[in-house]
């Protein structure tokens, strides 16, 4: 009997596609299957993979023309023979050797149809699975955890599933080639209502550059994903998965979408005035608008001559924060010869920053009380502004302007 089927989609993966398969076939489970779903590769993976079959018949492979990793996975489980699936990208690897083993065990023990592991390595760090950081070895045998706690939407792989639930429940990947897979995990755990947790690390993580992953296409299927995860969080009520998809759209992928969109692209732009709506109708505030909206709908031109009438209007300045996005706010002064009305620029610690920055003093923000308020840009990311806020409420700042994170976001791609 075939207790666990290991599904890797393969597209062109010929440098690391043996490292891969040989973790699998060096785990301490011995009664299973390596399903590889070679997806069009124009490279050596499907040899290479055929000359493994050769010497390991646990060793299986499709073969498909070019559809994406959703539509090979889901081959996968269509033909897998395992009473349990767990899926693996053909540039990771798996680490513990007795991880699989202890998840199919624990799912037989406790008869559940979703196990997951407690740790994973990114790029060799290692880290618990997202939104379980709490939780102990000695404190998950036996327990099951609940997913309307947690409402997680990343770490597919690190899920053994029972095969038969997800037939049964027709629990499929979306055909994107893109953010497939938090639409999927999303689905089968709200589903199976409860999932186990198993103390071993399981997955190697070789991190790709976010950017460089996404064209135009990939593009529009990411917002498709997201799009999916937001419908189906205000269907079931599902408040963390929907403020978790808000902030993939607003920051995580932010740049993704501002890279492969132009003033022409309807496509993109239809798509995410659609987020914008759900997410206007979820939050109750119809002026909303999105940040990669705000961006797009020239936003930033309106803002910037909004700001350069503020400084102007000003005999002195002083700006908070030498970070990329100080520098760059700094670069936007001088190009328009506004660079000599900043006196002073303000960080929480000079530790480890310059004492001069474009001949421009740097101090701390306790120098600066004793030198008397003058008005000040906080020119910072929009996640630190709120400390700072309270910060200078707190020690009774009154003249500050929050200098918009879409704005310094713009003018950073300058520097």
């Amino acid at each position: 009997m075939v207790k666990v089927s290991i599904i890797i989609p393969v597209y062109n993966n010929e440098k690391y596609i043996e490292q891969c398969i040989k973790s699998v076939l060096f785990q301490s489970l011995q009664e299973i299957e390596v399903v590889c779903v070679d997806d069009g590769s124009t490279d050596n993976s499907a040899k290479l993979i055929k000359r493994i079959m050769e010497e390991e018949k646990r060793v299986v492979l499709l073969q498909q023309s070019n559809q994406g990793p959703g539509i090979a996975r889901n081959v996968g489980i269509r033909n897998a023979k395992g009473r349990y699936v767990i899926f693996l990208d053909a540039d990771d690897y798996y680490i513990d050797k007795d991880a699989i083993e202890k998840m199919y065990n624990a799912c037989e023990k406790y008869d559940a149809a979703v196990c997951a592991c407690l740790k994973w390595s990114i790029n060799g760090k290692s880290v618990k699975t997202e939104k379980l950081e709490f939780v102990t070895e000695n404190h998950i045998d036996g327990k099951k955890f609940y997913y309307t706690d947690y409402q997680m939407d990343y770490n597919y792989i690190n899920y053994l599933f029972l095969r038969e639930f997800l037939l049964e429940k027709e629990l499929f990947f979306p055909p994107y080639r893109r953010f497939e897979d938090p639409p999927f995990l999303v689905n089968v755990l709200y589903q199976a209502v409860e999932f186990i947790v198993v103390d071993a690390c399981l997955y190697y993580y070789r991190s790709p550059v976010l950017e460089i992953r996404f064209d135009r296409d990939k593009t529009i299927e990411l917002l498709q994903g997201l799009i999916d995860n937001l419908v189906f969080s205000r269907k079931y009520c599902l408040k963390t998965l929907f403020e978790t998809t808000l902030w993939r759209i607003e920051y995580e992928y932010r740049n993704v979408i501002l890279k492969n969109i132009n003033p022409d692209d309807l496509e993109i732009l239809n798509l995410l005035m659609q987020a914008n709506q759900i997410i206007r109708e979820e939050i109750g505030d119809f002026s909303y608008i999105i940040k990669p909206l705000r961006m797009i709908l020239l936003y930033i031109n309106q803002y910037e001559k909004k700001l350069l009438e503020q400084i102007i209007g000003k005999e002195e300045i002083v700006l908070y924060g030498a970070g990329r996005y100080g520098r760059a706010f700094l670069g936007f002064l001088k190009r328009n010869h506004l660079l000599d009305k900043t006196i002073y620029i303000v960080v929480s610690d000079l530790k480890g920053n310059k004492d001069h920055i474009e001949t421009i003093p740097v101090i701390t923000l306790d120098d600066l009380q004793k030198l008397g308020e003058r008005p000040m840009f906080v020119t910072v990311g929009e996640r630190l502004q709120p400390e700072i806020k309270r910060y200078l409420d707190k020690n009774g700042y009154r003249e500050y302007e929050m200098v918009r994170d879409e704005f310094l976001y713009a003018i950073s791609d300058e520097i």
